[in-house]
């Protein structure tokens, strides 16, 4: 039985670490009513888009996100600019690129970047961070961001001695919060664990999705967490090898999730602020599922299979926008556009130089999406990458391999599994040129300039440990 079916529905989770119930939130309580809308900002970690039915997903992972996205607007072809959790948070929260956060992997996130909640704060808002992921944990500067910070991670996974937070424990603890604090104007961001492997859902869950996939496949498991050519080590559920299983679990894990997103929707519905609340839905980063040999593990490339996420918004009935009615958005969009649309909604203006867009108003045609991985030499075959996205066409750079194999062309509205590389047709030798100078001219700007040099951290024996297990340490 997994460990899960073992803690109990609609009890509160416990109170932030080291914070008394009543001091919660002290000192923003002389902030006042505000008629800006709650902003509610709900993340979810290794949660891949197409998984969603409301994304065409065959399979009923998703009802609850469903029904949220019929009443909001949907953007189909969403891009992270990181498939790690760290590194691409701090662009979604930041509104600049990683190179410019100097968030790389999962290293600390720098005082000196400002993220929303700090430009929401001097507005009235109360701000308030619930994680459930050891890498965000207050030790790596995101606590000093918010009002309360709750990190508390009391579970340990079942196959590891990893710290989290679980779903339920998740809702719980913002559940609480909502209710304590619903007459004031609110910024709240959730971040679930769930489904970041390994995937244990509870055992109802996990039988829901058994043999979907028609897929019958027999994997190895890896020594090492990559997660290239086989089951990383840190996924390895007893001694089950069948691809399908994995990928049955996983969508065990993301109907878990939308299981208790259901219930916190419920409690915006049952305090009666969901319609006047802005609510954001996105992930971090997607997930491995087999494409080009690469399975149940992120962080190691840019496949559009990690950086392809799903992006849901919900604006409040008292804002009316070109684009803020329910419908759905085929261009392509990124991460860095979710902090001008929030501010573009709340009628904040800042002199931050945000390289994204506001999506509830009109945007213009070609739009460029950049993304980027650096890891230490010795965690992954390819430390450095790059790629830029431009009207569907996708250019992949791996500046660090022989020349023959540094790039990559797909074409992604055709191709979103990247099957078909065009990097040699010479139809797209003018279309390589042009992304290639796009990509390097991006990758030398800095909006941010921040003086300061990125340093590797200094991890413990046990952040190590847990780091590995994570998958985020490759040796």
């Amino acid at each position: 039985m997994s460990r899960r079916d073992f803690l109990k529905w609609g009890i509160l989770g416990s109170v932030a670490t080291g914070i008394a119930p009543g001091l919660l939130l002290s000192g923003c309580g002389n902030r006042g009513r505000s008629k800006r809308p709650h902003v509610i900002f709900i993340t979810v970690d290794t949660l891949r888009a197409d998984h969603l039915g409301c994304y065409g997903y065959a399979h009923p992972t998703s009802p609850s996100i469903d029904r949220f996205a019929s009443g909001a607007r949907l953007f189909e072809n969403c891009l992270s600019h990181a498939p790690v959790t760290s590194s691409s948070l701090a662009s979604l929260l930041s509104g600049f690129l990683p190179h410019e956060t100097r968030v790389f992997a999962n290293s600390p996130l720098p005082q000196q970047v400002r993220l929303l909640p700090e430009i929401l704060s001097p507005e009235g808002y109360a701000t308030v961070g619930i994680v459930s992921n050891y890498v965000l944990r207050k030790k790596k500067g995101w606590f000093e961001k918010f009002d309360v910070y709750d990190d508390d991670m009391d579970s340990a996974e079942s196959i590891r001695t990893t710290p989290e937070r679980i779903a339920v424990d998740t809702t719980d603890r913002a559940i609480e919060l909502l209710r304590r604090h619903s007459e004031d104007p609110l910024f709240l961001w959730v971040h679930y664990q769930d489904p970041h492997g390994p995937y244990t859902p509870p055992d109802r869950y996990g039988e829901l999705f058994a043999g979907t996939t028609g897929q019958s496949r027999t994997l190895n498991v890896n020594e090492s967490v990559s997660g290239y050519g086989g089951i990383p080590s840190y996924q390895a559920l007893g001694e089950q090898r069948e691809f399908d299983h994995y990928v049955s679990q996983y969508d065990g894990e993301i109907r878990y999730l939308d299981d208790n997103l259901d219930r916190l929707f419920s409690e915006l519905v049952r305090l009666d602020i969901y319609d006047d609340s802005l609510i954001v839905f996105t992930a971090d980063h997607g997930e491995g599922m087999g494409e080009h040999d690469y399975y149940f593990a992120h962080g190691e490339n840019l496949g559009n299979g990690l950086t392809h996420v799903p992006l849901i918004i919900k604006t409040p009935h008292s804002i009316k926008t070109p684009r803020s009615s329910p419908g759905r958005e085929t261009e392509f969009v990124q991460h860095l556009d979710v902090v001008p649309t929030i501010l573009s909604a709340l009628a904040i203006e800042t002199d931050a130089r945000f390289r994204g867009l506001d999506l509830l108003a009109p945007r213009p045609g070609t739009r460029e999406i950049f993304a980027e991985l650096e890891l230490p030499k010795k965690w992954a075959r390819d430390p450095v990458m790059f790629s830029i996205v431009v009207d569907g066409m996708k250019l992949v750079s791996r500046p660090t391999r022989p020349a023959t194999e540094q790039a990559q062309l797909f074409n992604l509205e055709s191709d979103p599994r990247e099957e078909h590389d065009l990097i040699n047709d010479p139809a797209f030798r003018s279309r390589v040129e042009d992304l290639s100078a796009r990509l390097k001219r991006i990758a030398a700007e800095d909006r941010l300039a921040l003086d300061i040099e990125s340093t590797p951290e200094n991890l413990t024996d046990e952040e190590v440990k847990n780091l590995k297990a994570l998958g985020y340490i490759n040796n």
